[in-house]
């Protein structure tokens, strides 16, 4: 079997891609198999386009790419991220096509109904990705014979032309772009977890969480700390450090297949978190888990319905009412979100002119955790609503960003 990047350099840097090359057996080369797909010929088009990029790909004995039809582009509105491929840049484009090749090939036919099985892509670019072996495309077989891949922010697409072999692998056909998993604290604006966002920065653990590779992360929902009230909101900086780390799993990506019932995994604060199922329910100490697997550029993030508290972390869940209790001591039921003041400014931010750095710089978290500083004498304006992130809308792989992005590149082919 030819690897990817001997095929790529017969196909593609010969200019022959849509010729007929070599065949193994019945089974043809890649760009035989694109030139020969009516609904593959905007993604055909685009690495026609920028076949220099391919090169930095690593040679694998199989691969599998998912392959967006000529719909999922004809979708894609127009944002202001069109300069990125209007400069011919490269690293925007090779981390997009990246994202969308998976190592090993991937069948749909051998899918088990029901269970998510979590991928490695080909992008391992640090400023996009902080997962060992390259960041993860989800892919489930549903009710009926879906197939669906789930990307960052949870962005799913689904399956509508399966299993086209070629000499390097398999081509999988799918309805719309796949997502690049964003940073920490973009991901938590997005399925507003508003408190839980304010928290990291009260408790100065936004950097630290956003660049540590490899980690598993509960995030309890904003009803979680309302629940406590002033029993969370009221601590010290250290204090509430050491809760929230007792949500985080370091050095390890824990997938929702994995958090099997009486599982035990350490956490970043010393103690141990149990998994418990009852019935179709599945519980982390006492706090039930609401939302799995949400993909984030150094690793996953599962939404819980409880604080968890190191100190209770004996709790035993009960599964015959609706909520948890809180496991803090005094805690308090609150109508205003907790941590919420420690958000970054949104719009129009006033910057002292005193500040200590005497320039007035503002720093924000972007793509897979880098930074970015903006200097300004009197004012800054940001393009995210909550700045946690400020500028990963605009230089990361956030939502419609990249969406934006590919499509613009597909109107220039």
């Amino acid at each position: 079997m030819k690897s990817w990047t001997s095929i790529l350099s017969v196909g593609v840097l010969l200019g022959e891609l849509g010729g007929v090359i070599a065949q193994t057996g019945t089974l043809i080369d890649l760009g035989s198999l694109l030139s020969g797909q009516k609904n593959l010929t905007t993604f055909y088009g685009l690495i026609q386009k920028y076949p220099q990029i391919l090169l930095q790909l690593p040679s694998y004995q199989g691969v599998t790419i998912l392959a967006p039809n000529n719909d999922a582009f004809n979708k894609i509105p127009y944002t202001s991220l069109n300069d990125a491929f209007k400069n011919n840049d490269a690293d925007v484009i090779t981390n997009v096509i990246e994202y969308h090749i998976l190592q090993g090939t991937r069948l749909a036919a051998s899918l088990v109904p029901g269970t998510p099985v979590f991928i490695p892509t080909l992008l391992t670019n640090v400023s996009y990705s902080n997962v060992t072996d390259g960041q993860r495309v989800e892919n489930v077989e549903q009710a009926g014979d879906v197939v669906v891949f789930v990307s960052g922010e949870g962005n799913r697409c689904t399956l509508v032309q399966s299993d086209l072999l070629f000499t390097g692998g398999v081509v999988q056909i799918i309805d719309s772009l796949l997502i690049p998993p964003a940073n920490l604290t973009s991901t938590t604006q997005s399925f507003n977890l508003t408190s839980f966002e304010g928290s990291l920065y009260s408790s100065q653990l936004a950097q630290n969480l956003t660049y540590t590779p490899n980690v598993t992360i509960f995030a309890p929902a904003n009803s979680a700390f309302q629940a406590l009230g002033p029993a969370i909101s009221s601590m010290t900086s250290q204090q509430l450090a050491t809760v929230l780390d007792y949500h985080v799993l370091s050095n390890e990506v824990v997938y929702s297949p994995g958090l099997t019932n009486g599982s035990h995994f350490p956490t970043l604060q010393g103690g141990n978190i149990t998994v418990t199922h009852v019935g179709n329910n599945v519980y982390i100490n006492s706090a039930q888990l609401l939302t799995s697997d949400i993909l984030i550029a150094n690793g996953v993030l599962h939404i819980i319905d409880n604080v968890l508290n190191w100190a209770g972390q004996n709790e035993q869940p009960n599964p015959n009412i609706p909520t948890q209790s809180a496991v803090f001591p005094s805690a308090s039921v609150v109508t205003n979100l907790p941590f919420t003041s420690a958000l970054p400014c949104t719009t129009s931010c006033s910057v002292s002119s005193s500040s200590s750095s005497g320039s007035g710089v503002s720093t924000a978290i972007t793509k897979g955790g880098a930074t970015t500083s903006t200097a300004g004498s009197g004012s800054f304006t940001t393009s995210s609503s909550k700045a946690g992130a400020m500028a990963a809308r605009e230089t990361s792989f956030v939502g419609v960003g990249v969406m934006g992005l590919v499509g613009a590149a597909a109107m220039m082919i």
